[in-house]
């Protein structure tokens, strides 16, 4: 069983839980809500969606322009597949 090393990763594993949760978010709020600079989380917000698992757009908020990341569909089923796969990893270690 291979892992998705685009989604596993932990800090990409934790933007894409935080999507989830959240459905979307700021660029501003995923980087403190995971504990990384701006220029960590564009490179993985940038891989994330070369690969199909998020879609970034600008909007107009009432404290300007900001970037709103939101989880596609193919992240989400991909997201749960791997989530999968680390259950049954970590349940066949126990």
């Amino acid at each position: 069983m291979e892992l998705d090393e685009d989604v596993v990763n932990p800090k990409r594993f934790a933007i894409i839980t935080l999507l989830l949760l959240f459905k979307r978010m700021t660029e501003g709020d995923l980087a403190k809500a995971v504990g990384i600079s701006w220029g960590s989380l564009s490179s993985h917000l940038r891989r994330l969606e070369e690969r199909g698992y998020i879609r970034r757009k600008r909007a107009i908020t009432a404290k300007g322009i900001r970037t709103i990341v939101e989880i596609t569909d193919a992240g989400d089923k991909r997201y749960r597949e791997e989530a999968e796969k680390l259950k049954n990893l970590l349940d066949n270690i126990a």
